[in-house]
C-alpha cells in the first residue's frame, strides 16, 4: 500500500499546483481580483485535498474488503473441496452398492433355483437315493453326499442372508452420504453468497472511487499521464511496470484465494495447481504481461486462454466468453476474456496459473506446503504485488 499512499500525496500536490495554474491563467490582468484570487485558490486546493482525502480513506476501506473477500474466498474453496470429496464417496458407495445389489440378485437366483428342484423333487427322492446303495460302504458315501447337498444350500442362505444385511448397510451409508452432500452444497452456495455480498459492497467502494476519481481528474486534466495513471490506480489497477506480472489477472472486485497446492477430486484426485481469483461473472480478465494469447478449451477448465511471455506463460481457465484479444499479441493489462464458471465448476472465477521458463529453486510455500506442482510454480507472491 506504501505505492498507493506516495501516490495521493503526489496527486494532492499535483492537482493543487495544476489547480491553482489554471486559475491564475483565467484571472491574470484582471485588476483589482487579488481577494476572489485567493479564494478560489484556497477553495480549489481544499476541493482537490478534500476529494483525494476521500479516496485514500475509500481505498482503506476497499483493502479492509479485499481482506474480508479473500477469507471468504477460502471459506469457498474449503467448502468446495469438501462437496467434491463427499460427492466422490458417494459415487464410489452408490457404484459399489449397485455391485452389490447385482451379486445379492444372482445368488437370490441360485437360491431359488434350488428351493425349486427340492420341492419338484420331494422328500422320497433322497430316501430313495439313500435305499440305492448296495454296500454299507455306498451307504456312507451317499449318506455324505446328502449331507454336503444340505450344506451347500444352507451355506447358500447364509450367504444370501449376510448380502441382504450387507445391501441394507450400504443402502444406509448412501442415505447418509446423500446428507452431507446436500448439507456441503447448502454451506458452499451460503459462503458464496456471502462472498458475492461482500464483492458487491466492493463494487459500491469501487463506485464511489470513480465518481470522486472523475471530479479530481476534472481538476488535474492537464496533469501529465503518469499522474493520471497514477490517479487510475487508486480504483484498484496497479501498475507493477517492473514486475514479472505487470497488472492484476482480474478486475475489481475480486478475491484472491491462495490454493495452490490444495486437493481436488473432480477428474481424480490432484492438488491445485493455482490460484482462484473469485470475482462477477463477466469481471474482465487481463494480460498480466505483453507476449501472445493463445485461446484453448478442456473438460475441467473449460474455456481457457494461455498468454505466453519473455519470462514463461500463465493459464487462465473457466472463462465465460474471450475477447478479441483472445488470440494474437497482447500488451500488459489488455483484455483476454472475462470471468466466467465453464469446464468442472459452478463458482464464477478465473483459475490462474504460472509456469516460469525456469523452476526456482527457492520459493515461498502455499498455506498447503508447495512451491512447485510439476511445471507450475505458486503464483501468490507475484500477484499480491499487483492484485
Amino acid at each position: 500500500m506504501a505505492d498507493n499512499r506516495s501516490g495521493v500525496r503526489s496527486v494532492i500536490r499535483l492537482a493543487a499546483l495544476a489547480a491553482c495554474s489554471v486559475l491564475l491563467a483565467n484571472l491574470v490582468g484582471v485588476a483589482g481580483a487579488e481577494p476572489t484570487t485567493e479564494q478560489r485558490l484556497k477553495a480549489a486546493e481544499a476541493e482537490v485535498k478534500r476529494l483525494l482525502s476521500e479516496i485514500r480513506a475509500q481505498q482503506g476501506e476497499l483493502d479492509r474488503l479485499s481482506r474480508q473477500a479473500a477469507e471468504l474466498a477460502a471459506k469457498v474453496e474449503e467448502a468446495e473441496a469438501r462437496w467434491e470429496q463427499i460427492t466422490e464417496q458417494l459415487r464410489t458407495t452408490r457404484a459399489e452398492l449397485q455391485a452389490a445389489r447385482e451379486e445379492y440378485a444372482r445368488l437370490r437366483d441360485r437360491l431359488d433355483a434350488r428351493a425349486r428342484e427340492a420341492y419338484m423333487a420331494g422328500p422320497g427322492d433322497e430316501l430313495e437315493f439313500l435305499l440305492g446303495a448296495t454296500s454299507l460302504a455306498d451307504l456312507s458315501d451317499r449318506v455324505a453326499f446328502v449331507d454336503a447337498l444340505a450344506q451347500t444350500d444352507a451355506d447358500l442362505a447364509n450367504e444370501v442372508e449376510n448380502l441382504r444385511n450387507e445391501l441394507a448397510d450400504r443402502a444406509a451409508q448412501e442415505a447418509r452420504l446423500q446428507a452431507r452432500a446436500a448439507e456441503a452444497l447448502r454451506e458452499k452456495q451460503a459462503e458464496y453468497a456471502a462472498l458475492e455480498a461482500k464483492l458487491a459492497e466492493q463494487q459500491r467502494v469501487l463506485d464511489e472511487l470513480e465518481e470522486k476519481k472523475a471530479r479530481a481528474e476534472e481538476l488535474v486534466k492537464d496533469l501529465r499521464k503518469k499522474w493520471r495513471e497514477e490517479l487510475a490506480a487508486l480504483t484498484g489497477l496497479k501498475v507493477n511496470p517492473d514486475g514479472i506480472f505487470q497488472v492484476c489477472p482480474v478486475d475489481q472486485p475480486r478475491a484472491v484465494y491462495d490454493g495452490f497446492g490444495a486437493p481436488r477430486y473432480a477428474g481424480g484426485y490432484h492438488p491445485h495447481a493455482g490460484n482462484d481469483i473469485i470475482a462477477p461473472m463477466g469481471t474482465p480478465i487481463r494480460a498480466p504481461f505483453p507476449g501472445t494469447a493463445r485461446a484453448s478449451s478442456n473438460t475441467l477448465g473449460g474455456l481457457a486462454v494461455y498468454v505466453y511471455g519473455a519470462n514463461g506463460y500463465v493459464y487462465n481457465a473457466h472463462l465465460s466468453a474471450y475477447s478479441e484479444k483472445s488470440n494474437g499479441p497482447v500488451q500488459a493489462g489488455d483484455i483476454i476474456g472475462y470471468v466466467g464458471e465453464t469446464g468442472d465448476t459452478d463458482t464464477p472465477h478465473n483459475h490462474f496459473e504460472w509456469h516460469p521458463n525456469v523452476i526456482p529453486s527457492d520459493w515461498p510455500a502455499s498455506p498447503s506446503r508447495y512451491s512447485v506442482i510439476g511445471s507450475a510454480v505458486h503464483p501468490w507472491p507475484l500477484l499480491q504485488a499487483v492484485c
